[in-house]
């Protein structure tokens, strides 16, 4: 069985008010439009590709929220148990979670530490929910994509089972 390939053009037109619609066309010149079959599987595998793509920066951006969200938890460790560099704990508050509330001198007292603690627990809660929300917004563009590559696969099987059919009838 071989696969046929053919280059194909994109020309968006979009007329004032609507969105964009691609015309898609075989030749270069604009010349011999695709079938719908053809056409619906470019538009398939394009969002395919799309739905990839925007999964790849969602996990890209989940590892940044995660690699944040494993510090600012075990700061949030530090601060209870009273270890760790408080400057420098300090400083990733500030720096790296835009805490901007006051923030004591020292945890060496129990109050000072709840006050640390007051401080950074939404951050930690808001991260977590962040890190929740993102996860699921990936599964939805993973799902998404397979759909499309779904309807794809589904389009070719029913052009060969089409095509087997005629075969048949001309037998």
């Amino acid at each position: 069985m071989s696969i046929q390939t053919e280059t194909i053009s994109v020309n968006r037109y979009a007329p004032e008010g609507s969105e964009a619609v691609n015309l898609y066309s075989t030749g270069l010149d604009g010349g011999s439009m695709l079938t719908i079959g053809q056409l619906s599987i470019a538009v398939s595998m394009r969002a395919a590709a799309v739905y990839e793509t925007q999964s790849v920066l969602k996990m890209n951006k989940m590892a940044i929220g995660s690699d944040l969200l494993s510090t600012a938890s075990e700061c949030l460790e530090h601060i209870a148990n009273g270890t760790g560099d408080w400057e420098s704990m300090k400083a990733f508050m500030r720096n790296q979670l835009g805490i901007s509330v006051s923030l004591p001198d020292a945890i060496d007292t129990y109050a000072k530490r709840m006050q640390a603690i007051d401080a950074l627990k939404p951050k930690v809660d808001a991260l977590s929910q962040s890190q929740q929300t993102d996860m699921i917004d990936l599964q939805t563009l993973i799902n998404r994509r397979d759909t499309a590559f779904a309807s794809s696969s589904n389009i070719v099987r029913a052009f060969g089972t089409s095509q087997n059919g005629n075969a048949q009838n001309l037998v």
